[in-house]
């Protein structure tokens, strides 16, 4: 791809989001601590539910000093609801971070960025090419899937060899002068045009020079990794329930996957008519009460559900 298609490409997508961008209230602010909080409540949440939610929590951490100061009680009461709630957690430890270190405002620079609690190499891509100017790819699904078809490339997205080769088209195409607005747009053709399923690719501003479109490949791309083989796992739920209808849940440890969260005790494998120690003291285990089967990671899991009194 020589300069002239390069630039032609950057000016296009620029053009085009100039006229159709999307308007969010995250949009209309250059504040790099509203940006960053936009960001991460937009990962793995639909954009219509973070409105809402952003300009709430906005409006009660208005600023990084705000929200350090606020108790974790606080900033996961305002979360409440939209899920993974690490992501308001390490919100929380990276505030507190920066100005217990004497900081007043976001590190400025994507390597500085990536030292914050919970932020990913997208998030900070993101940050730091929307609020600092920092020409850096922010790599999301709808990237992904904008530039596999436009380089039409046969990699799978979700290995190393994928990413690596959309990331050297990406960074070949974004622009040096607008790196923030590339992005968006990029994440805006993803969401409105170039979609997973039928996309509108008569509509598309990028349709002339896109090579998937050029050699009928747009169905087959981006490619996927054939699906990961799930281990089988058995184990108990136990409920235990005291004589005054009262539920014993325990707190997951603060660190790891649903960190803090309360659950019944559970155990995988079974314990084999043992019972976890911090149940204590039982005057019976019951009996066999349900099961359920669930996928969590790499495990497929089935569960029974055992009664249990003291």
């Amino acid at each position: 791809m020589n300069e002239e298609i390069k630039e032609a490409v950057s000016s296009t997508l620029l053009h085009w989001y100039d006229r159709d961008r999307r308007h969010f209230p995250w949009r209309a602010t250059e504040d790099p601590y509203g940006v960053w909080v936009s960001e991460v409540m937009l990962q793995q949440t639909q954009t219509s539910r973070v409105i809402e939610y952003f300009i709430r929590w906005m409006t009660r951490f208005p600023s990084l000093q705000h929200l350090a100061a606020a108790s974790e009680q606080e900033v996961i009461q305002a979360w409440e609801g939209l899920g993974y709630y690490s992501r308001a957690r390490n919100m929380h430890r990276a505030a507190q971070s920066i100005v217990a270190g004497g900081g007043t405002a976001l590190p400025a620079t994507y390597d500085d960025l990536r030292r914050l609690p919970g932020v990913g190499e997208y998030t900070a891509s993101a940050v730091a090419s929307i609020a600092f100017g920092q020409s850096v790819p922010a790599m999301d699904a709808n990237a992904l899937r904008v530039f596999s078809r436009l380089g039409d490339i046969a990699d799978p997205v979700d290995r190393t060899s994928g990413r690596r080769a959309i990331r050297r088209l990406f960074e070949r195409l974004i622009s040096k002068r607008r790196p923030g607005d590339f992005n968006q747009a990029v994440m805006d053709l993803g969401a409105t045009i170039c979609l997973p399923k039928n996309p509108l690719c008569s509509d598309c501003p990028l349709a002339a020079v896109c090579l998937s479109r050029l050699n009928g490949t747009t169905s087959a791309r981006p490619v996927l990794a054939p699906p990961v083989k799930r281990t089988a796992l058995k184990g108990d739920i136990y409920v235990l329930l005291s004589p005054d209808g009262a539920v014993f849940l325990r707190s997951r440890p603060t660190e790891g996957l649903w960190a803090g969260f309360e659950e019944f005790p559970w155990s995988a494998p079974p314990l084999e008519g043992r019972l976890p120690e911090e149940i204590g003291r039982i005057s019976a285990v019951g009996t066999k009460i349900g099961a359920l089967s669930c996928a969590v990671t790499r495990w497929s899991m089935t569960l029974s559900l055992w009664l249990v009194s003291r």
